[in-house]
C-alpha cells in the first residue's frame, strides 16, 4: 500500500460515525475502526512532519528574504518568481515521490460484509464534508466499500 492509498483511506475512515441518531456500532467494530484511525493518523502525522521539514529545507534564505519584502524592484520580482517556481517544482516532485512510497506498517484494514452492514446502518443518512466538499452518505459508503470491504 502506498502513502497515497493510506492518506485516501485515512481521510475517509475519519468520517465514519461510530454512533448516530440512537444507532451505535458494536463495541468490537468501534475498537477496530478506532485502531485503524490511530494507525493511519500516526502515518499522516509523520508525513506532515516530513513535508514541513522538506519545505523548510528547499526555501533558500534569498527566497525567504524576497518573500518578506513588501516592495520589490522588477529585478527582485523576477528573481523571486524564479526561486519560487523552482521551490514549488521541487515540492511537487517530493509529494509525487513520497506519495508513491510503500508503507510497510499499514494496518490490516479489511472489513467484512457484515461489518459493512453495521457501518452502513449507522452512516446511511446525511452529508459529510471531505476536502471541503459536501458528500452524500450513500457516496461516502460506496467509497468505503470500494476501499475497505473484501
Amino acid at each position: 500500500m502506498t502513502l497515497n492509498d493510506v492518506l485516501t483511506k485515512q481521510n475517509l475512515i475519519t468520517k465514519v460515525l461510530l454512533a448516530n441518531d440512537g444507532k451505535e456500532l458494536p463495541k468490537e467494530l468501534k475498537v477496530k475502526i478506532m485502531r485503524i484511525r490511530m494507525s493511519y493518523n500516526k502515518i499522516k502525522k509523520q508525513f506532515d512532519e516530513d513535508t514541513q521539514e522538506f519545505s523548510k529545507q528547499i526555501v533558500s534564505d534569498e527566497l525567504r528574504d524576497l518573500a518578506n519584502k513588501t516592495e520589490r524592484t522588477p529585478e527582485e520580482e523576477t528573481k523571486f518568481n524564479e526561486l519560487n517556481s523552482k521551490a514549488n517544482s521541487e515540492y511537487q516532485e517530493y509529494l509525487m515521490q513520497k506519495g508513491n512510497e510503500d508503507i510497510k506498517d499499514a494496518p490490516e484494514d479489511t472489513f467484512t460484509e457484515d461489518e459493512y452492514g453495521d457501518i452502513l446502518d449507522v452512516n446511511s443518512d446525511g452529508e459529510y464534508e471531505i476536502n471541503g466538499q459536501k458528500v452524500k452518505a450513500a457516496d461516502l459508503m460506496e467509497a468505503f466499500y470500494e476501499l475497505f470491504v473484501k
